[in-house]
């Protein structure tokens, strides 16, 4: 497994978060799911952010946040701007294909090997270290006494599917940039293994104490207080409301 650094939620920089726009409020009404993602190190959903121009107007962007702990053990934030559109340019059309197909290439660059994904979350093109992820992958084929040939395919960016020896279970295995060692692992054939790189299983409407926040088509976050609630928003509210009373009172 990759090292990453825990979080404790009192350590969350509520203050750098203010002048984009996040106030702890906001961080507060987090699903739980994101609320993990920020205090384990990772990167959370695209979220909406407010800043101010020179001329003192509202600008909104969209990006992805981090925490990351400094050497004098402070923590500050980590951002991956969401791109309207992918740069891939220096990508030849094979590895560019590849790449819009949610797939990881090696590179060389200066000599030093990487592995690059676009992460469909920003139109960023993620770079690791090739030695990083053949570290992980070498230890999750070592665990499971899987053969050299498919533990080789993978270290090349290609997806494995294990064939169980007692069964017909499949278990197809890929590098994932996204995933926190490098690797995702899915009950299912290849097919099903590019499908769910792109399902985002957060709810349309994710309900907190000061209000909501709304999850669109591609898994982009944004926020709506209480007091700026729709009608539509407010129906949805006690809609669940409800819902949950029932599971209340099934549950006693």
């Amino acid at each position: 497994m990759v090292y990453t650094d825990k979080f404790d939620e009192s350590e969350i920089p509520f203050e750098a978060l203010d002048k984009f726009g996040i106030t702890q409020e906001m961080i507060d009404d987090l699903p739980g799911q994101v609320m993990l993602l920020l205090t384990t190190g990772q990167y959370t959903p695209v979220l909406l952010l407010q800043t101010s121009n020179e001329e003192g107007q509202t600008v909104e962007t969209r990006a992805r946040i981090s925490l990351v702990r400094n050497t004098d053990g402070s923590v500050s934030l980590r951002f991956a701007p969401y791109w309207e559109s992918a740069d891939l340019e220096e990508f030849s059309i094979e590895e560019q294909q590849k790449l819009m197909n949610g797939l990881v290439i090696m590179r060389e660059e200066d000599t030093h090997l990487y592995y690059a994904q676009l992460d469909t979350m920003t139109n960023q093109v993620m770079r690791v270290p090739v030695e990083l992820i053949q570290h992980n992958i070498d230890s999750f084929f070592q665990k499971g006494h899987i053969d050299e040939t498919n533990k080789q395919n993978v270290k090349n960016g290609q997806l494995a599917e294990i064939r169980s020896t007692s069964s017909s279970d499949i278990v197809t295995v890929g590098i994932d940039l996204n995933e926190v060692d490098g690797l995702r692992i899915v009950n299912g054939d290849a097919a099903i293994w590019k499908e769910e790189a792109y399902i985002s299983d957060m709810p349309e409407y994710n309900f907190g104490f000061y209000g909501c926040w709304l999850s669109d088509q591609n898994g982009h976050l944004s926020y709506i207080p209480e007091e700026k609630y729709t009608e539509e928003i407010q129906s949805e509210l006690e809609r669940t409301a409800g819902q949950n009373a029932v599971r209340s009172q099934l549950s006693r």
